[in-house]
């Protein structure tokens, strides 16, 4: 398991970038296992494995590890 932050995501489109140890990781937000528990925002940490896709590495099995409600509590979203 790897563990990254997100730093771009595009909630139109259903993807953004994670980064992680290295270059930015791609992931779709199907990818994340707790999605419904959280809003998609830039920030927020994420524990995820890699995978090959179709245009390269991506994220997959992600799950959100941010907990914390005062963070969960800001309306900023991404829209990359």
């Amino acid at each position: 398991m790897f563990t990254g932050q997100i730093v771009r995501f595009n909630k139109d489109r259903g993807f953004g970038f994670i980064k992680g140890e290295g270059k930015d990781i791609f992931f779709f937000a199907d990818s994340i296992i707790n999605r419904d528990d959280f809003l998609i925002k830039n920030g927020l940490m994420t524990s995820y494995e890699i995978a090959p896709g179709y245009k390269g590495p991506q994220a997959v099995n992600m799950t959100i590890l941010d907990e914390d409600e005062e963070e969960q509590g800001s309306d900023e979203e991404s829209t990359y």
